[in-house]
């Protein structure tokens, strides 16, 4: 095994792997947010073009995730259902909102303060299905 191939083995090991459902950058520095409805769909808007957003309690209760966040776009609304959201309102408020992606319930304990992303689903207003042509 090459020495290089030892260090990369190395580091990966001494940096903990923690979850995450944002990317949060700095301050101005997100031009676009990029939603990952699934790990092999992701889809962006630019932060720009944000027309409003809501976040409010999911009323439904039960086994559904505590709050609801809708960013409204020109083509789309994006839904975002999880908890601690507040946080990516924050994050839109200083344009450091970079990606949000869903993680399994089972691990939104070890997140801590930060927010919990359960689904994130895009409904397009401008084409069926977003369906190209």
């Amino acid at each position: 095994m090459s020495s290089l191939q030892q260090q990369l083995e190395a580091k990966r090991a001494a940096e903990p792997v923690t979850p995450s459902c944002a990317k949060i950058g700095t301050r101005d520095g997100a031009s676009f947010v990029e939603f990952h409805v699934t790990p092999h769909s992701h889809c962006g808007f630019p932060v720009g073009q944000l027309c409003h957003y809501t976040l409010e309690s999911s009323a439904d209760g039960g086994d559904e995730p505590p709050e609801r966040l809708t960013l409204a776009f020109p083509t789309a609304d994006v839904v975002i259902r999880g908890a601690r959201l507040g946080k990516l309102v924050e994050a839109v408020h200083e344009r450091a909102l970079a990606a949000v992606m869903p993680l399994d319930a089972r691990y939104a304990g070890t997140l801590g303060k930060q927010p919990w992303v359960a689904s994130v689903i895009i409904s397009r207003l401008d084409k069926s299905n977003g369906a190209a042509g």
